[in-house]
C-alpha cells in the first residue's frame, strides 16, 4: 500500500508539478527564464527522489511476498524466487535513479524488473486458473 501511495505522489510530481513548471519556463519572458528553468530542474530532481524511494519500497515488498508464495502449497516455489529477483531489480532501479537520475545506466535493471514481474505474474495467474479448474465441478451438458 505504501508503494502505491508513493506511486500516486510520483504521478503528482511528474504529471502535474513538473508539467506546470516546464510550461511556465517555456512561456516566461527572457528575464525570468533562468529562474523558471531552475524551478523545473528542482522539480525534476524531486521526481527522481520520489521514483527512487518508490522503487526501493516496491523492490523490498516483492521478496517478502515471494517468500510467502514460495512456501504456499500448490504454487511452484520458483514463482516466489522470481518475485524475489524482480524485487532485487527494483532495488537496483531505485539505487540508479537515486544516483544519476533517469539514465541509460538504468536500462538493464528496468528491463530485468519488467521481465521478472511479467514472468511471475503470468505464471501465478496460470497456476490460479489451473487450480480453479481442478476445484470446479464438471458441468453436465444435458
Amino acid at each position: 500500500m505504501l508503494a502505491l501511495g508513493l506511486y500516486g505522489v510520483l504521478q503528482a510530481v511528474d504529471g502535474v508539478a513538473l508539467k506546470h513548471a516546464v510550461d511556465a519556463w517555456a512561456t516566461a519572458p527572457d528575464t525570468e527564464r533562468a529562474a523558471r528553468f531552475a524551478s523545473a530542474e528542482a522539480i525534476r530532481w524531486l521526481e527522481w527522489s520520489v521514483h527512487s524511494y518508490h522503487s526501493y519500497l516496491l523492490g523490498t515488498s516483492f521478496p517478502l511476498y515471494g517468500a510467502l508464495v514460495a512456501r504456499t502449497a500448490g504454487v511452484p516455489s520458483t514463482v516466489g524466487y522470481i518475485m524475489g529477483l524482480s524485487g532485487l531489480a527494483y532495488i537496483a532501479q531505485g539505487w540508479v535513479i537515486g544516483s544519476p537520475g533517469f539514465s541509460a545506466a538504468n536500462a538493464v535493471a528496468t528491463l530485468a524488473g519488467i521481465v521478472f514481474v511479467l514472468t511471475w505474474s503470468v505464471w501465478l495467474l496460470a497456476t490460479a486458473w489451473r487450480r480453479d479448474g481442478e476445484k470446479s465441478p464438471t458441468r453436465n451438458s444435458g
